[in-house]
């Protein structure tokens, strides 16, 4: 008798469905705080809230460990430019999205730029789609903070990205980017 009731308490432990797996990815509500260094670049994409993270949950998983971000400004002695790049690297249960933004604006200044390089463009890995720049349409960066001994880098951005026989647009609204090197 008692080796039934061990044998059914045993079943029982073993019936149990214990779900030790992370909980999958979920998009943002909103956006970060303009002054939340965490997330210092993030925007609306087609009115969904977009921010660099990076989660794994399988194998090799140990690099993935947080949100990459490079803003850096560079010249190569005729132009300068502004560098923007982040990362959004999901792979969960759940999601694989694997998508780089990364944009540059040709000789920033602070106040109103207008001039991206064509090398700015959006990648969704995932889906195997590349978005350029669509300088037919609106594109706008707004410098606020532009500190070249310091290396401190802030504002905001809106512009839309095409895929290249135009059969599909992103519009890149309420974006914004804070960062050092």
């Amino acid at each position: 008798m008692k080796n039934l009731i061990f044998l059914l308490f045993f079943l029982l432990f073993l019936s149990c469905d214990k779900d030790d797996s992370p909980p999958c990815y979920t998009p943002p509500d909103e956006l970060p705080e303009n002054d939340d260094r965490t997330y210092n670049l993030s925007f609306l994409k087609n009115g969904e809230v977009w921010r660099p993270a990076r989660t794994s949950t399988g194998a090799g998983s140990a690099f993935l460990a947080g949100p990459t971000v490079n803003i850096n400004y560079s010249t190569d002695g005729t132009n300068s430019g502004l560098s923007m790049r982040a990362d959004l690297w999901i792979e969960d249960e759940c999601n694989t999205i694997q998508q780089r933004i990364n944009t540059i604006v040709i000789n920033p200044v602070v106040g109103m730029n207008n001039r991206l390089s064509s090398s700015t463009r959006f990648t969704d890995f995932s889906q195997n789609t590349s978005f350029l720049i669509d300088t037919s349409l609106y594109q706008e960066v707004f410098i606020t903070k532009l500190d070249l001994d310091n290396y401190e880098f802030e504002g905001t951005f809106e512009f839309n990205f095409v895929t290249e026989d135009k059969s599909d647009t992103l519009y890149i609204t309420d974006g914004r980017f804070k960062g050092d090197q």
